[in-house]
């Protein structure tokens, strides 16, 4: 853009803008009457005579976003939040350019940037909505949460919107008695929310009120029978009961699917025994992604950070720094590669009494963040060679306390173990051994192909895009088993293997094993293995898809691979030694 390439030193100033703002003001008359090619060869014109005109700026960005030019608006939107000015102006420039992100689900990108507009404007409920967007869509619940608060508290009017996204905010929490009553309010006020009704059904689904979701569901697909989400939804809750024939049925191939839909056709194959059918629509999901998306394995910087750690956390270098004194409970971190089974395991635990379930709730690498402020403004790993002197030895505690506090509504009377499943666990077991030495971790095993496979047919994002497909899923799988490999053999930790294919053929005994290990004292509730055990809010929202332990899918990969015999072959040099390893029998060639 050669408005974007230009000298801010040379920028004209406000009365030469001013005599341009008659011509840019035409500029938008001619883009909101949708005349965009005439809207655009005006802007450009004004911008460049002076680059900086805001309102041309603004202008060329709305077309750029239009004609889906990603880079060109993205250039312009950050070019416009960057101009200097008065308050108003860049409160206004940087509230745009913040939705213009959410928008693009770039909620990380946009905080910064939400963050100057609420500063500008610390009254105004829009900001604080938009700040509660960006909070809750990158797992900051309780900031969100305070921020949608404030934003109705703030707004002249009850607005079904900002309902709706606090809802979703303690849903995602797990509080879902509080959630379903917000959107029972919310769409009251905005029937037409389609998000909100795809959240009510969801947090339905979630409390045991499945056939009153479905209804939901279906009332809403009959409404709105373009949307996508609301489809999606609807043919999950049918592949979480293990209706896969229905799914087949509402996802008809001769119309125009979107990925997750076709994603949700592969795991309906799956259900079905269908290895050629599944492996055909989960690639041809991958396809469109890498295509239109861009989709790509992307480990550099993941493996940059893993060589730093693995130089830094080493026994003799963790041995003398201070360790963090007893916290109000005692976390369970339960590791696991995605798929494995950590989830089965926290929802059986989490029918225990003296068990909590902590979930993904903020994680320890949220700590990370906050480490330099507190140690010299140092970087991460590094800077914990500072607790070493004076009152720095106090940061573990301050650390620990940290992560308790976003936990202190799980530890009910009665709780002294609080379950941490965040899957980013294995990269922090070092910063983990300071804060808590003796936590228990469990390390939820699973047969390396059976995980690749189940992985590669889920509808989620994971780091550094290891879902582009099977070969990225067995590298990021060696990264992480080469990280706890690293640790085991550097750090004394409390760490016990648990096999998932053990774990759903006979959960009692596994979980007698576990408790054991942990010293927990509590006996097992009649029924046990049928996973329908009361378990008090907040709760995972993934609770929503308990049923019976089942052994269905353990062994999964042995008929994929005599169905497709090259199925494999593109990972096996890489998961072989883990299979040999982990003490899997080796896969048949």
């Amino acid at each position: 853009m050669r408005c974007c390439q230009s000298d801010p030193a040379q920028w004209p100033g406000e009365a030469a803008l001013a005599l341009l703002a008659p011509k840019a003001e035409e500029a938008t008359k001619l883009f909101n009457e949708k005349k965009y090619e005439e809207a655009e060869a005006l802007a450009l014109a004004v911008l460049d005579a002076a680059p900086n005109q805001r309102i041309a700026l603004r202008v060329l960005f709305e077309i750029r976003n239009a004609q889906k030019r990603g880079k060109a608006a993205d250039t312009l939107g950050a070019r416009l939040a960057g101009l200097p000015g008065n308050a108003a102006q860049r409160a206004q420039a940087n509230g745009h350019y913040a939705q213009y992100l959410i928008g693009q689900a770039r909620y990380e990108v946009a905080i910064p940037f939400a963050a100057e507009v609420l500063k500008a404007t610390p009254r105004a409920a829009q900001a604080h909505h938009v700040m509660g967007v960006a909070f809750t869509e990158t797992g900051a619940l309780e900031a969100g949460e305070r921020h949608y608060r404030k934003a109705a508290a703030l707004s002249p009017v009850e607005d079904g919107m900002v309902l709706g996204n606090l809802a979703w905010n303690l849903k995602q929490q797990g509080r879902l008695t509080e959630a379903l009553a917000l959107y029972e309010k919310a769409l009251a006020l905005r029937p037409d929310n389609m998000r909100g009704t795809g959240g009510k059904a969801q947090v339905l689904f979630a409390l045991g009120e499945r056939a009153a979701a479905e209804t939901l569901l279906d009332e809403a697909v009959a409404r709105w029978p373009d949307d996508k989400m609301l489809r999606l939804l609807r043919v999950m809750a049918d592949l979480a009961q293990d209706r896969p024939q229905a799914v087949l049925d509402r996802l008809n191939p001769a119309e125009p699917m979107v990925p997750p839909e076709i994603l949700a056709r592969g795991r309906a194959y799956m259900q079905l025994g269908q290895p050629q059918e599944a492996i055909n629509a989960i690639a041809a999901a991958r396809n469109i992604q890498r295509e239109r998306g861009g989709l790509s394995f992307q480990p550099e910087a993941l493996r940059a950070q893993i060589e730093r750690d693995k130089a830094y956390f080493t026994g003799d270098r963790l041995r003398p720094l201070p360790k963090a004194g007893p916290g109000a409970f005692m976390p369970v971190f339960l590791l696991g590669f995605p798929r494995a089974g950590s989830s089965l395991l926290e929802q059986l635990l989490a029918q225990l009494p003296q068990f909590a379930a902590g979930d993904e709730l903020a994680p320890v690498s949220r700590l990370i963040d906050a480490i330099p402020g507190m140690l010299g403004n140092q970087p991460y790993p590094e800077a914990l060679d500072n607790v070493l002197v004076g009152d720095a030895a106090q940061v573990p505690d301050r650390l620990r306390a940290l992560y308790e506090a976003p936990r202190g509504a799980l530890a009910r009377p009665g709780v002294r173990f609080i379950t941490d499943r965040a899957p980013g666990n294995v990269w922090h077991l070092g910063l983990i051994k300071l804060l808590y030495p003796e936590a228990p971790i469990i390390h939820v095993l699973r047969h390396p192909y059976d995980l690749v496979l189940a992985n590669a047919a889920q509808d989620r994002k994971l780091e550094t895009n290891a879902h582009a497909g099977l070969p990225a899923l067995a590298r990021y799988f060696d990264m992480q088993a080469q990280m706890l490999k690293h640790y085991r053999g550097q750090l004394t930790l409390r760490y016990l293997p648990v096999r998932y294919e053990e774990l759903v053929r006979d959960p009692d005994g596994e979980v007698r094993k576990i408790l054991a290990f942990i010293g927990a004292d509590t006996d097992l509730p009649g029924g046990f293995g049928l996973n329908n055990g009361a378990v008090p809010e907040p709760w995972p929202a993934h609770f929503a898809l308990r049923r019976p332990v089942h052994a269905n899918a353990a062994g999964r990969y042995q008929a994929y691979q005599q169905a497709l015999p090259k199925l494999f072959s593109e990972v096996a040099a890489i998961l072989d030694p883990w299979v040999r390893e982990l003490g899997y029998e080796e896969p048949t060639p």
